[in-house]
């Protein structure tokens, strides 16, 4: 499997003027094993939900204030995280 060709943005979308959720999928860094792994897998499907909100939306947005893990889906080659931003007239601040 080719890390290179799955996509890390899963899936995205309001739930409400104020709510948006995002799914993103992270990848470990390559030769780490077990909770090291796995913690990695988190990290970086973590920043890849950051990347698509700050993207998404205008800079008065912050993924890291505004936003939660909903949960995470650790998988065996990579991590899903469920991520939402929650925030009043959000659909109004998108780019």
């Amino acid at each position: 499997m080719n890390v290179q060709s799955i996509p890390s943005l899963i899936s995205e979308e309001f739930t409400s003027d104020d709510t948006y959720e995002v799914v993103c999928r992270g990848f470990p860094k390559q030769g780490l094993t077990g909770v090291q792994k796995e913690e990695s897998a988190k990290r970086a499907a973590l920043l890849n939900a950051y990347y698509f909100i700050q993207s998404r939306f205008d800079n008065t947005v912050k993924p890291d204030t505004d936003g939660t893990v909903i949960r995470y889906d650790v998988q065996d080659k990579f991590v899903i995280v469920y991520f939402r931003v929650t925030k009043s007239n959000l659909k109004n601040r998108t780019k």
